[in-house]
């Protein structure tokens, strides 16, 4: 089988066509020197910069040297290169004005690199590519080919020289200088990890030897890598027939989180065939070997028969009182009933958890150890599992298990602080000793008496909790144990009731608080306000007490309080809070209306002040920006004040309340609109004669003088007229009209509509002058006013 399915492999596609994620890294040289003709026997490694063609020394001597710079390619082992440039920053220039003639060398030394012994140039390097100016410091030269062979023939370095060209080698023009920390930079690519953690099954269950599914439609799953990254990683999934590799079909997938999933193509898995798949991670430059191949064999018939149940503990349909015991334990045998390929059992059902057992042998039966944990009818439900994980039909047995969990009895609703019992019963044969635990705290023990009981005192005195959980029960001399009770006790904190006259109090009353009883023979309580000091009052012959508290500051008062029997046991606490109403006085005015507008700038008006605060002697009130004033109140707590209004528009008056105790009220705002003064007008002087106008003008002083010609009808034509009015209007064509009169002399004026703070203030009343008029017609004519 193996090896039909490795021979299902060798058949491979090309690398998916999208691009991976490629690597890259700037390499450093792992040792540099530079040779010198007048010392032919040495290499030089010391130095701020490499020499490179001829130059002078300070004695005039004349020097030649090259350069050579070694990078270590070990870490690009089995990676394709994609690109490589060397990068050689120059550090001095001799003449700026000669050209650059600086050539890069492949060499591959074999001894130590000297000036009389230098290696053999074999692979210029294209370039130099520069950024421009005399001394560059990105001048660089393709290296991709020089490196991509090394790489290729497997060698972990390569060795650059750097040189003046033949030609200008000797001219110290053309000398130059590099830094010795020239880069190497590469972009690579390495070819996927070979997949692995193969999965299948809808189950997603590992692969191995011997596994059988009963999916028609298997999923596939592995886990992919690439040291570059997993950007454009692609998994290609290949299924196939073991028994007829040519059936093979690939499929590819993104590869998501490290993972990728597939699933076998439809109708290719069929009952009883044998199936596997490969998978192989691909970046779109390189792939990666494919993975082992997961084979397994299909089974899609699920077990036909129920499996047989028996137990001789439990009786099949047994009745009350039933057999066991909860937590008694009891045998089951299943057998297979003849379906050969059974290999487990699975059982649960109510009061039986649920369990599995591996079957003797395929097809065979196995016994368990069920514990009911209930007790009464308990239905129990058996599946036989085949090796692909296919069920068959359940087989229910019906039992009753016997009641051994003790009877818990409880009082209803114990007091806090006062000692309540709680009473077990044993219903386990043979039982003599009762286990209990409360609110899942220590184990604690207490023997079974004659009559099959005991019972247990507790107090509960944490005023915070108010439920007790018990859980009881009991075992034999040899150890058998019951079935378990659980029961909870809840406690009654009997905390008083608190009342309070008035319940909304306002600022200065005070305020009768009732406390009534919840608890028995209550001798005192125990009160506190706003976390004071507590204070002990005794309760009247019918459990009750009551007490004063004025409420003395604009805020809620909180109260807390508990009882105490005349047997000294305390109460929980009981905790009521009361907001306080500020008592912001009122105010009101008949001359200056709130929401209104009235008056005017310097109009006295009347204000009342009244508050339901108690006892009040003065009013503090404040009017617009002015100072703050006070007015004494009245016997019957009221006061008024004249208040003359400076300003049109929005006016406020704010006002307190003071006690006699010196307690302040909240603020009570009175907002008002003031109307503005009336604009000042002048009456016309009575009208001068006709002649003294005539003397003036030439024309009535009133008036307006039309004068018009006008061109007579023509046929076809209606008569036209031409108007010319005296002063600063325009003449203008107008059609003949009829006699009409009009006003004219000082017209009628009123007061603007004024607005404050978008408030419409009154218009006072208009100042007429008496009106003249004029008619005219046809030719120029004009009235006397």
């Amino acid at each position: 089988m193996v090896a039909l399915a490795a021979a299902g492999v060798v058949a491979t596609a090309q690398p998916a066509a999208a691009t991976g994620q490629l690597g890259h890294r700037d390499v450093a040289p792992s040792s540099w020197l530079h040779t010198d003709s007048r010392t032919p026997h040495a290499a030089i490694a010391t130095g701020d910069g490499a020499r490179v063609g001829a130059w002078r020394d300070d004695a005039g001597q004349h020097h030649i040297g090259k350069a050579y710079f070694t990078f270590d390619l070990a870490p690009f082992s089995g990676t394709s290169v994609e690109t490589a440039r060397v990068r050689l920053p120059e550090l001095a220039v001799t003449d700026c004005g000669a050209e650059r003639a600086t050539e890069v060398w492949a060499v591959a030394p074999e001894r130590p690199i000297t000036w009389a012994d230098q290696p053999v140039e074999q692979v210029e390097l294209p370039g130099p590519a520069t950024a421009g100016g005399c001394v560059d410091e990105f001048l660089t030269w393709d290296a991709v080919d020089v490196v991509r062979q090394a790489v290729a023939e497997g060698r972990s370095s390569v060795t650059l020289a750097v040189r003046v060209s033949e030609e200008h080698q000797g001219d110290v023009r053309h000398g130059r200088v590099h830094r010795t920390n020239p880069r190497l930079s590469i972009t690579y690519n390495t070819p996927p990890s070979t997949p692995t953690r193969l999965l299948v099954g809808s189950g997603a269950v590992p692969c191995a030897e011997g596994l059988v599914l009963g999916d028609d439609q298997p999923l596939a799953a592995a886990s992919l890598s690439d040291p570059d990254g997993e950007y454009g990683l692609t998994a290609r999934f290949a299924f196939w027939s073991v028994d007829d590799p040519a059936t093979r079909v690939e499929h590819t997938h993104t590869v998501v989180g490290g993972q990728a999933t597939s699933s076998f193509p439809r109708g290719m898995v069929q009952h009883g065939g044998t199936y596997a798949f490969a998978v192989r991670g691909e970046d779109g430059r390189a792939v990666s070997e494919w993975s082992r191949p997961c084979s397994f064999r299909s089974d899609r018939v699920a077990p036909d028969k129920a499996p047989t149940v028996t137990s001789p503990v439990y009786r099949r349909n047994g009745g009350p009182p039933g057999d066991g015991g909860q937590g008694v334990p009891g045998e089951f045998t299943f057998t297979a009933n003849g379906v050969a390929d059974v290999v487990a059992f699975e059982y649960d059902g109510i009061g039986v958890d649920h369990g599995r057992v591996a079957a003797d042998r395929p097809g065979g039966s196995a016994t368990v150890s069920i514990t009911p944990t209930s007790d009464g009818p308990v239905h129990l439900f058996v599946r036989g599992v085949d090796a692909a994980g296919l069920r068959s039909p359940s087989a229910t047995y019906d039992f009753w298990v016997k009641t051994t969990a003790p009877w818990v009895q409880t009082p209803y609703m114990p007091e806090l602080n006062r000692p309540f019992t709680v009473v077990f019963e044993a219903t386990q044969e043979g039982a003599t000793t009762f286990h209990y635990r409360v609110d899942g705290g220590a184990e604690q023990t207490v023997p079974v008496e004659a009559d099959g009981t005991n019972r247990v005192t507790m107090t509960p005195t944490d005023p915070t909790k108010e439920r007790y959980a018990f859980t009881v029960w009991t075992t034999t001399a040899d150890g058998a144990r019951s079935g378990v009770t659980a029961k909870d006790v809840y406690v009654h904190f009997a905390a008083p009731w608190i009342w309070a006259d008035p319940w909304y109090p306002v600022l200065g009353d005070t305020v009768e608080l009732t406390f009534e009883p919840a608890a028995r023979d209550v001798a005192t309580y125990t009160y506190t306000v706003n976390g004071g000091d507590p204070i002990v009052v005794a309760a009247d012959p019918d459990g009750y007490a009551r007490v004063r508290h004025t409420a003395d500051r604009l805020e809620t008062f909180d109260v807390t309080v508990f009882s105490t029997s005349s047997d000294g046991i305390d109460s929980g606490t009981a905790r009521e809070s009361f907001p306080v109403r500020d008592g912001a006085p009122q105010v009101t005015s008949e001359d200056y209306r709130r929401g209104y507008v009235d008056g005017w700038p310097g109009k006295a008006g009347a204000f009342a002040f009244s508050s339901v605060v108690p006892d009040v002697v003065e009013y503090r009130y404040r009017f617009d920006a002015g100072a703050e004033q006070v007015v004494a109140a009245g016997p019957d707590g009221r006061a008024s004040v004249v208040l003359t209004p400076t300003h049109p528009g929005r006016s406020t008056l704010v006002v307190r309340a003071v006690t006699r105790s010196g307690l302040v009220s909240g603020a009570g705002s009175y907002d008002f609109w003031v109307a503005g003064l009336p604009r000042s007008w002048t009456r016309a002087a009575p009208a001068p004669s006709t002649s003294e106008r005539r003397s003036r003008s030439g024309r009535p002083r009133c008036c307006r003088v039309r004068r018009s010609s006008c061109t007579p009808s023509r046929a076809g034509r209606r008569r036209s007229c031409r108007s010319t009015r005296t002063g600063p209007r325009s003449s203008t064509t107008s059609r003949p009209r009829a006699r009409r009169s009009s006003g004219c002399g000082p017209a009628p004026r009123g007061l603007p509509v004024e607005r404050l703070d978008g408030v419409l203030l009154r218009r006072p009343r208009s100042l007429t002058a008496s009106p003249c008029s004029y008619r005219g017609r046809g030719t120029s004519t004009a009235s006397a006013c």
